[in-house]
């Protein structure tokens, strides 16, 4: 007995996926020249204020917070360090 298409058309398989990338790669991305620490923070700060109302359901704002906090966060981490010496 065969068994009717409900809906048509078999959907067409997927495009391969491809393999995740990092948003850092220490290999290839060097710190800049550390800035001054309220520098620093104002980036930071700014980058929190214009992601925090972002939309979770939207993968390109998703995308561009995750780069921008990224972004903020690392050159906060190097200017600390900077600053204690490590």
């Amino acid at each position: 007995m065969r068994i009717p298409r409900v809906f048509g058309r078999r959907p067409q398989p997927a495009a391969p996926a491809l393999p995740p990338e990092p948003l850092h790669d220490p290999t290839v991305h060097t710190p800049a020249a550390p800035l001054p620490l309220d520098a620093a923070l104002r980036i930071a700060r700014d980058a929190l204020a214009r992601h925090q109302g972002a939309n979770i359901h939207s993968r390109i704002a998703l995308y561009f917070a995750a780069v921008d906090l990224d972004h903020a966060l690392r050159t906060l981490v190097h200017t600390v360090d900077h600053e204690q010496g490590a």
